[in-house]
């Protein structure tokens, strides 16, 4: 647990606003360039950062290469191939715009008839990102560099599970305390099977880390829902039936409107969110559209609960302290 509590920091604030978002989580920091932060305005929008689970930065010139300076800020950079463990050359970016290895671009644009990005322009449903892994990402981040009218679609959508955790009643803080939730990777969170993988299989013997229901931030000491993905998953040590029943309940919880924020793009925009509290969907949008994005993140922690985790007060952006 972090030495001093979040809600009872006061980060100097240095020469920018703090606009938190009227939705469960989110803050908008105006009046600061992100490509020109000294040590110490960084460490200030760390603490803010952590306060509101995500930030959003308007109108910022930020090139793949500022990315690579910013992302590192936040912790080790980790590139998308090395989290799949799989060789990404068939993406067509790293031929077409040689980004560093620590960008990935998020597209639906082809060269060639080659994707130039991930995931397309299709829906994207709810997920943080890299679950299927031991340690899911910490930081994340996007970078709007191309972005279509906001009439045809896009929309990116953020959810706080602190908030979803708070909501809980203490019955089912106790339902839940010590369970955890495999995580397979069979599909992608566009609902594309894995290369290998196949649906005909008994997702409890199907190989992936389990991470706990209820888990504690690392920095923040709060706790959250930790769902990962909807998809391939599994309750251990419930029938089928029970953790089909479980996941159903959990997920009909942590997705109501009131935890939720709605980011309509426009090209500036830089959103870093903390992937290890939140998980977010996107909407599709019209094909016929151009769309890029910048995507980096730093490595994570494999997630926990802690021994007194009922215990734990709330985190300061809970939507029952709002």
């Amino acid at each position: 647990m972090a030495d001093t509590p979040l809600a009872q920091r006061s980060p100097q604030r240095m020469q920018y606003e703090v606009v938190p978002t009227p939705a469960a989580l989110g803050a908008e920091i105006r009046g600061i360039d992100i490509t020109k932060v000294g040590d110490e305005t960084f460490r200030s929008l760390h603490d803010v950062w952590l306060a509101n689970v995500m930030l959003i930065f308007r109108g910022q010139s930020v090139s793949a290469e500022d990315l690579v300076r910013l992302v590192k800020r936040f912790g080790k950079p980790v590139s998308s191939s090395g989290l799949h463990e799989r060789d990404m050359k068939e993406r067509a970016q790293s031929q077409v715009l040689k980004l560093p290895p620590e960008v990935t671009m998020v597209s639906n644009i082809k060269e060639n008839g080659k994707s130039v990005g991930i995931l397309g322009d299709g829906e994207i449903v709810w997920h943080s990102d890299f679950s299927f892994k031991e340690a899911p990402t910490a930081a994340r981040m996007l970078i709007a560099k191309e972005i279509p009218p906001q009439e045809l679609g896009g929309s990116t959508f953020f959810l706080n599970c602190y908030a979803a955790y708070d909501a809980l009643t203490a019955e089912q803080k106790k339902r839940y305390t010590g369970k955890t939730i495999k995580q397979g990777n069979i599909v992608d969170t566009a609902m594309k099977l894995r290369p290998g993988a196949s649906l005909e299989v008994d997702i409890r013997t199907v190989p992936g880390p389990s991470h706990p229901i209820i888990s504690t931030h690392p920095e923040t000491g709060a706790n959250s829902l930790f769902l990962g993905r909807r998809h391939s998953a599994y309750v251990n040590g419930l029938s089928l039936e029970e953790s089909e029943a479980m996941l159903d309940e959990l997920w009909a919880h942590c997705t109501q409107e009131r935890f939720v924020y709605e980011h309509k793009w426009s090209v500036g925009d830089v959103v870093i969110w903390d992937n290890r509290c939140t998980v977010h969907r996107r909407d599709a949008f019209n094909s016929d559209a151009r769309r890029v994005l910048f995507a980096a993140q730093v490595e994570g922690h494999k997630p926990y609960e802690a021994p007194d985790a009922l215990k734990r007060p709330a985190h300061p952006r809970s939507a029952l302290n709002s």
